[in-house]
């Protein structure tokens, strides 16, 4: 039992350890070029829409594909004989 603790631990703590390290020293990246994050964000997004593109209507034509797709597969899921329904004479 004693060696499970261990395993359990040792495990958690090399897991733990480098995400920890990896997320402050992101979080101190960030903090210290947020204006230049700020600002490449910016002009990508000025870029994308000088050339015409109209985001907003490709992501409502991309929810409405993806919803009607979700409606179908309930449909089928729902509409299909269960196996477990013919077999209980």
């Amino acid at each position: 039992m004693r060696k499970v603790q261990f395993m359990a631990v040792f495990w958690t703590l090399l897991i733990a350890v480098p995400i920890t390290a990896l997320t402050l020293t992101m979080s101190a990246y960030i903090t210290n070029h947020l204006i230049d994050l700020s600002n490449g964000v910016s002009s990508l997004v000025q870029r994308v829409f000088s050339q015409g593109r109209d985001l907003i209507f490709e992501a409502e034509v991309a929810g409405l594909i993806a919803g009607q797709l979700l409606i179908l597969a309930i449909l089928l899921i729902t509409l299909l004989p269960r196996r477990s329904d013919h077999s209980v004479e």
